[in-house]
Parts: C-alpha cells; structure tokens; sequence
C-alpha cells in the first residue's frame, strides 16, 4: 500500500541522516554555534528596548532570515543530485511510487529539521535578550521552521532542474541574491524602483523578516524615548506603524507565518513536478 511505502521510505530516509550519529550530532553542534555567534555579536540588544538599538536588532533579524534559508538550502540542495541514480533505478523496478518517496524525503528532512531550529533558536533568544513572553519565543520559532523547510523544498527544487552537483551549487546564489537585496532591509521598500517590487513581495526572505519585526517590535516600550535627542518612538508599535508601514492591528505575525508555511507547501509541489518530468524523461 501507499501508507507502507511512505511508512518504510521515511524511516529509511531518516535512518540515512542518522545512521552517522557523530555527523549529525555535529550538524546540530553548528546551528548551535551559530545562534551563539549571533547571540555574541548582538549581545543584549533587545534589553532594555532603546530606539538606538532598532536598527542592530533588524540586522540580527536578517542574519536569522538568511542563514534559516541559506543553510538547509546548501544542504538539502546536494540531496537530489546525490540520490537520483537510486531512484531512478528502485522508481523503474517499481519498488515504490514516486509521491511516497517525495513525501517521505520531505517529511524526514522538516522532522529533523526542528531539532535544528531549536538548536539555533534558543542561544539566539536569550543572548540576543528578546521579548521573553512564551508566545513570542513560540512565533519566532516558527517563523524560523517555516523558513528552514522553505530551504528543504527548494534545495529539492534546484536538485532537481539541474544537470549535477556542480550546476545545483552554482545555481544557488543567482536565485536567492534577488531575493536578499529586495527583501526590504538591504535596500528599504521605499528606495526599491517600481520596476523591483514585484521581486519585493515574492520575496519569502521579505515575510520572514518581517513576520520576526512584528513578533519583536509589537508590545515592546522603548525607554529612551526623546525626540530631541531623535529617538522619536515611543513604542515598537509606533515604529512598525511609521517607518515600515505595518499596523500591529491588522498585520499580525501569525498571517504572515502562515504566509510562510504557503510558500513552502507551494515551492514542495512544483519541486514534485520537476522530479515527476524529470523521471519520466529517466524511465520513459
């Protein structure tokens, strides 16, 4: 039946990734370095919340957004190019059916994938000294599962549009570069031409920074308020609502998590489609 081979695919998939316990261990170890290199570098800049430290703290917020993406991407980008020749050879002798493998690969890679979000999560949360309401830490979790398993599915995505390793790797940067420049910090909403901001609101790096800067700066009292010194803002409220146009009352973080889940159930269809056309080409 369906259910079996998913059943048996899945726990072959996650067998593969943790046969090597040391291997995955060290992967955990390095999300775990990263969000204490982040926490380091932006030590206590969300306490106390000052006017002065808005900017610091979206930096970290885009280092978060990025490094989400970034590494499941190179990681799961490799999976596809690796595997295709297994595939094509158990999919052919009709051990299994192509969706039960996809959606056990898929559903292994996001399973593991929230130890790592959680290994980079909480260094990062309390180091970085964020809002500490279980709430908060609940969304901003989320917010960065959703962008890790957006990596796994277009890691999937790019496996399977290319020819080999080396093209899948060289194919990263020219998708994700776009994406990064206009997604709202490297260059703000109002400094991108018009003729950009379509890329702007496709960008999933643009919802995600954004879904964490609602999560953040919604609630928060700053306490250096003083307009004669430019700190004009009162609350983070005030912020969201003046400077990037986002009113706490009708953008709330959990649409925009559900946005990013969206993409990433959108992005693991088309990736289906490619390895489905890429298998009849293979098989005939």
């Amino acid at each position: 039946s369906k259910w079996k081979q998913l059943s048996v695919l899945f726990r072959r998939a996650s067998y593969d990734r943790l046969k090597d316990v040391d291997k995955f261990l060290r992967s955990i170890m390095m999300k775990f370095a990263v969000g204490l290199l982040i926490g380091i570098v932006w030590f206590g800049v969300g306490h106390p919340a000052r006017n002065e430290k808005i900017f610091p703290l979206q930096g970290a917020m885009f280092s978060l957004t990025l490094n989400s993406v970034m590494d499941t991407l190179a990681f799961t980008v490799i999976a596809f190019p690796l595997q295709r020749s297994l595939l094509i050879r158990e999919y052919k002798n009709g051990n299994y059916s192509l969706p039960s493998w996809y959606l056990a690969t898929i559903a292994s890679m996001n399973l593991l994938s929230i130890v790592e979000v959680c290994a980079i999560s909480l260094p990062v949360y309390f180091l970085v000294q964020l809002q500490t309401a279980p709430l908060k830490f609940l969304y901003f979790a989320l917010i960065l599962l959703s962008l890790t398993w957006i990596g796994n599915a277009l890691g999937l995505v790019v496996g399977a549009i290319s020819v080999d390793l080396k093209e899948a790797q060289n194919m990263i940067m020219p998708i994700i570069a776009p994406l990064m420049l206009f997604s709202g910090y490297v260059l703000p909403k109002a400094q991108i031409p018009s003729y950009f901001l379509w890329i702007y609101y496709a960008s999933f790096l643009q919802y995600g920074i954004t879904a964490l800067e609602i999560n953040e700066f919604s609630g928060l009292e700053f306490t250096d308020f003083n307009i004669f010194k430019g700190h004009f803002f009162k609350t983070g409220d005030g912020y969201l609502k003046k400077v990037l146009d986002l009113d706490p009352e009708t953008h709330h973080v959990v649409n925009y998590i559900g946005i990013l889940f969206a993409y990433q159930l959108g992005i693991t269809i088309i990736g289906y489609g490619f390895i489905k056309l890429h298998m009849r080409k293979k098989t005939g």
